[in-house]
Protein backbone atom coordinates (compact mmCIF):
# COMPACT_ATOMS: atom_id res chain seq x y z
CA UNK A 1 0.00 0.00 0.00
CA UNK A 2 1.14 3.55 -0.73
CA UNK A 3 -0.01 6.58 1.19
CA UNK A 4 0.83 10.28 0.99
CA UNK A 5 3.00 11.74 3.75
CA UNK A 6 1.43 15.04 4.85
CA UNK A 7 2.98 18.30 6.09
CA UNK A 8 5.79 18.58 3.52
CA UNK A 9 6.65 21.60 1.35
CA UNK A 10 4.40 21.86 -1.69
CA UNK A 11 7.22 20.80 -4.05
CA UNK A 12 8.03 17.64 -2.06
CA UNK A 13 6.10 14.44 -2.76
CA UNK A 14 6.10 12.18 0.28
CA UNK A 15 5.15 8.50 -0.02
CA UNK A 16 5.03 5.79 2.63
CA UNK A 17 5.03 2.14 1.51
CA UNK A 18 3.67 -0.61 3.75
CA UNK A 19 2.67 -4.22 3.15
CA UNK A 20 2.62 -5.15 -0.55
CA UNK A 21 2.76 -2.32 -3.10
CA UNK A 22 0.67 -3.01 -6.21
CA UNK A 23 0.17 -1.42 -9.62
CA UNK A 24 -3.17 -0.09 -8.36
CA UNK A 25 -1.31 1.84 -5.66
CA UNK A 26 0.70 3.62 -8.34
CA UNK A 27 -2.40 4.37 -10.40
CA UNK A 28 -4.50 5.59 -7.48
CA UNK A 29 -1.90 7.35 -5.31
CA UNK A 30 1.50 8.11 -6.87
CA UNK A 31 0.63 9.08 -10.45
CA UNK A 32 -2.25 11.52 -9.70
CA UNK A 33 -0.29 13.26 -6.94
CA UNK A 34 2.87 13.51 -9.02
CA UNK A 35 1.01 14.92 -12.03
CA UNK A 36 -0.80 17.41 -9.79
CA UNK A 37 2.52 18.66 -8.40
CA UNK A 38 4.19 18.81 -11.83
CA UNK A 39 1.35 21.03 -13.04
CA UNK A 40 2.51 23.58 -10.47
CA UNK A 41 6.28 22.90 -10.36
CA UNK A 42 8.68 22.16 -13.18
CA UNK A 43 10.66 19.80 -10.93
CA UNK A 44 9.74 18.18 -7.63
CA UNK A 45 11.44 16.29 -4.85
CA UNK A 46 10.60 12.86 -3.47
CA UNK A 47 10.62 11.46 0.05
CA UNK A 48 10.02 7.72 -0.26
CA UNK A 49 9.71 5.84 3.03
CA UNK A 50 9.60 2.05 3.15
CA UNK A 51 8.02 1.77 6.58
CA UNK A 52 8.20 -0.99 9.15
CA UNK A 53 5.94 -3.71 7.77
CA UNK A 54 6.83 -3.15 4.11
CA UNK A 55 6.81 -6.53 2.41
CA UNK A 56 7.33 -6.39 -1.36
CA UNK A 57 6.30 -5.05 -4.77
CA UNK A 58 4.12 -7.01 -7.14
CA UNK A 59 5.38 -7.44 -10.71
CA UNK A 60 2.80 -4.94 -11.86
CA UNK A 61 4.04 -2.39 -9.35
CA UNK A 62 7.63 -2.88 -10.48
CA UNK A 63 6.55 -2.25 -14.07
CA UNK A 64 4.59 0.86 -13.09
CA UNK A 65 7.62 2.10 -11.14
CA UNK A 66 9.76 1.72 -14.26
CA UNK A 67 7.19 3.52 -16.43
CA UNK A 68 6.88 6.43 -14.00
CA UNK A 69 10.67 6.65 -13.82
CA UNK A 70 11.05 6.73 -17.61
CA UNK A 71 8.20 9.18 -18.16
CA UNK A 72 9.38 11.60 -15.47
CA UNK A 73 13.11 10.89 -15.60
CA UNK A 74 14.10 14.56 -15.40
CA UNK A 75 11.26 15.68 -13.11
CA UNK A 76 12.97 14.94 -9.78
CA UNK A 77 15.71 17.22 -8.51
CA UNK A 78 16.14 15.30 -5.25
CA UNK A 79 15.01 11.95 -3.91
CA UNK A 80 15.44 10.63 -0.38
CA UNK A 81 14.80 6.88 0.05
CA UNK A 82 14.29 5.79 3.64
CA UNK A 83 14.68 2.06 4.17
CA UNK A 84 16.30 -0.71 6.15
CA UNK A 85 15.67 -3.22 3.34
CA UNK A 86 19.12 -4.30 2.19
CA UNK A 87 18.35 -5.08 -1.45
CA UNK A 88 16.59 -1.77 -2.00
CA UNK A 89 19.37 0.18 -0.29
CA UNK A 90 21.98 -1.59 -2.43
CA UNK A 91 20.02 -1.01 -5.63
CA UNK A 92 19.49 2.69 -5.01
CA UNK A 93 23.16 3.21 -4.19
CA UNK A 94 24.24 1.23 -7.24
CA UNK A 95 22.04 3.00 -9.78
CA UNK A 96 21.25 6.36 -8.17
CA UNK A 97 24.20 8.02 -9.91
CA UNK A 98 22.46 7.78 -13.31
CA UNK A 99 19.54 9.89 -12.11
CA UNK A 100 19.54 13.56 -13.15
CA UNK A 101 18.81 14.68 -9.59
CA UNK A 102 20.52 13.94 -6.30
CA UNK A 103 19.50 10.60 -4.73
CA UNK A 104 20.38 9.55 -1.19
CA UNK A 105 19.50 6.60 1.04
CA UNK A 106 18.71 7.00 4.73
CA UNK A 107 18.09 4.43 7.46
CA UNK A 108 14.61 4.48 8.99
CA UNK A 109 16.08 5.89 12.19
CA UNK A 110 17.22 8.90 10.13
CA UNK A 111 13.78 9.80 8.78
CA UNK A 112 13.99 13.32 10.24
CA UNK A 113 17.33 13.87 8.49
CA UNK A 114 15.87 12.64 5.21
CA UNK A 115 12.88 14.95 5.55
CA UNK A 116 15.11 17.92 6.32
CA UNK A 117 17.50 17.16 3.45
CA UNK A 118 14.82 16.73 0.81
CA UNK A 119 13.10 19.95 1.96
CA UNK A 120 16.11 22.27 2.16
CA UNK A 121 16.84 24.91 -0.50
CA UNK A 122 19.35 23.90 -3.16
CA UNK A 123 22.84 25.33 -2.95
CA UNK A 124 23.26 28.60 -4.83
CA UNK A 125 26.15 26.82 -6.53
CA UNK A 126 29.19 28.21 -8.28
CA UNK A 127 27.61 29.20 -11.59
CA UNK A 128 26.44 32.77 -12.02
CA UNK A 129 24.17 33.36 -15.00
CA UNK A 130 22.04 36.09 -16.56
CA UNK A 131 19.42 35.70 -19.28
CA UNK A 132 19.01 38.91 -21.30
CA UNK A 133 15.58 38.10 -22.65
CA UNK A 134 15.08 40.97 -25.10
CA UNK A 135 18.37 40.14 -26.85
CA UNK A 136 18.27 36.37 -26.48
CA UNK A 137 21.66 36.18 -24.77
CA UNK A 138 22.65 33.95 -21.86
CA UNK A 139 25.82 34.93 -19.99
CA UNK A 140 27.49 32.31 -17.79
CA UNK A 141 30.24 32.95 -15.25
CA UNK A 142 31.48 29.80 -13.47
CA UNK A 143 33.24 30.65 -10.20
CA UNK A 144 34.11 27.15 -9.03
CA UNK A 145 33.54 23.44 -9.75
CA UNK A 146 30.16 22.95 -11.42
CA UNK A 147 27.38 21.13 -9.55
CA UNK A 148 24.27 19.34 -10.78
CA UNK A 149 22.20 22.02 -9.05
CA UNK A 150 23.81 24.71 -11.22
CA UNK A 151 22.24 23.24 -14.34
CA UNK A 152 18.92 22.64 -12.59
CA UNK A 153 18.75 26.31 -11.56
CA UNK A 154 19.70 27.50 -15.03
CA UNK A 155 17.20 25.19 -16.76
CA UNK A 156 14.49 26.44 -14.40
CA UNK A 157 14.99 29.97 -15.78
CA UNK A 158 15.88 29.17 -19.37
CA UNK A 159 13.47 26.38 -20.33
CA UNK A 160 10.18 28.24 -19.67
CA UNK A 161 11.50 31.11 -21.78
CA UNK A 162 12.47 28.76 -24.59
CA UNK A 163 9.13 26.96 -24.35
CA UNK A 164 7.42 30.29 -25.06
CA UNK A 165 8.94 30.17 -28.55
CA UNK A 166 12.17 32.09 -28.01
CA UNK A 167 15.59 31.03 -29.25
CA UNK A 168 19.00 31.91 -27.90
CA UNK A 169 20.96 34.16 -30.22
CA UNK A 170 24.06 33.55 -28.19
CA UNK A 171 25.71 32.04 -25.16
CA UNK A 172 28.66 33.85 -23.58
CA UNK A 173 30.84 31.82 -21.17
CA UNK A 174 33.06 34.15 -19.15
CA UNK A 175 35.55 31.92 -17.32
CA UNK A 176 38.96 32.76 -15.90
CA UNK A 177 39.81 29.07 -16.23
CA UNK A 178 38.06 25.73 -16.73
CA UNK A 179 36.47 25.01 -13.32
CA UNK A 180 35.80 21.28 -13.69
CA UNK A 181 32.92 19.56 -11.91
CA UNK A 182 32.15 19.02 -8.26
CA UNK A 183 31.39 15.32 -8.84
CA UNK A 184 30.22 12.83 -11.46
CA UNK A 185 26.63 14.02 -11.13
CA UNK A 186 27.75 17.54 -12.03
CA UNK A 187 29.50 16.23 -15.15
CA UNK A 188 26.47 14.18 -16.23
CA UNK A 189 24.12 17.12 -15.66
CA UNK A 190 26.40 19.30 -17.77
CA UNK A 191 26.40 16.76 -20.60
CA UNK A 192 22.61 16.45 -20.49
CA UNK A 193 22.17 20.22 -20.46
CA UNK A 194 24.34 20.64 -23.55
CA UNK A 195 22.58 17.76 -25.33
CA UNK A 196 19.13 19.18 -24.60
CA UNK A 197 19.94 22.79 -25.56
CA UNK A 198 22.72 22.84 -28.13
CA UNK A 199 20.33 23.01 -31.12
CA UNK A 200 18.55 26.03 -29.64
CA UNK A 201 21.52 28.41 -29.58
CA UNK A 202 23.06 30.10 -32.63
CA UNK A 203 26.43 31.30 -31.33
CA UNK A 204 28.67 30.40 -28.38
CA UNK A 205 31.50 32.67 -27.24
CA UNK A 206 34.21 31.53 -24.78
CA UNK A 207 35.81 34.46 -22.98
CA UNK A 208 39.00 33.39 -21.21
CA UNK A 209 42.76 33.47 -21.24
CA UNK A 210 42.84 29.78 -20.33
CA UNK A 211 44.57 27.72 -23.05
CA UNK A 212 42.19 24.81 -22.58
CA UNK A 213 39.11 26.96 -23.13
CA UNK A 214 40.69 28.60 -26.15
CA UNK A 215 40.95 25.13 -27.71
CA UNK A 216 37.25 24.39 -27.17
CA UNK A 217 35.89 26.12 -30.33
CA UNK A 218 37.95 23.96 -32.69
CA UNK A 219 36.71 20.82 -30.92
CA UNK A 220 33.12 21.83 -30.16
CA UNK A 221 32.50 22.98 -33.72
CA UNK A 222 32.52 19.33 -34.81
CA UNK A 223 29.77 18.31 -32.39
CA UNK A 224 27.36 21.25 -32.07
CA UNK A 225 25.34 23.16 -34.64
CA UNK A 226 26.13 26.59 -33.19
CA UNK A 227 28.98 28.85 -34.30
CA UNK A 228 31.70 28.78 -31.63
CA UNK A 229 34.45 31.36 -31.14
CA UNK A 230 36.96 32.24 -28.42
CA UNK A 231 37.82 35.70 -27.06
CA UNK A 232 40.49 36.98 -24.69
CA UNK A 233 39.45 37.97 -21.18
CA UNK A 234 39.56 41.69 -22.02
CA UNK A 235 37.28 41.11 -25.03
CA UNK A 236 34.05 40.39 -23.16
CA UNK A 237 32.23 43.30 -24.84
CA UNK A 238 33.36 42.05 -28.25
CA UNK A 239 32.05 38.58 -27.42
CA UNK A 240 28.64 39.96 -26.43
CA UNK A 241 28.52 42.02 -29.63
CA UNK A 242 29.40 38.97 -31.71
CA UNK A 243 26.65 36.78 -30.25
CA UNK A 244 24.19 39.67 -30.48
CA UNK A 245 24.79 39.83 -34.22
CA UNK A 246 23.35 36.32 -34.57
CA UNK A 247 19.88 37.86 -34.44
CA UNK A 248 20.60 39.59 -37.75
CA UNK A 249 21.56 36.32 -39.43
Amino acid sequence: MLEIIPDLPDHVLGLRATGTVTADDYAAVLVPELERMLAAHRRVRLLYVLADGFDSYTRGAAWEDAKVGMRHFTSFERAAVVTDVDWIETGVKAFGFVMPGDVRVFDRDDLDKARAWVSEPLSSGALEFELIEDEGILILAPRGPLEAGDFERMAGVLDPWLDDGHRLNGLVIDAEHFPGWDDLRGLMSHVRFVKDHQRRVRRVAFVSDDRLLHAVPSIAGRFVSAEVQSFAEEELDDAVTWVRQASAG
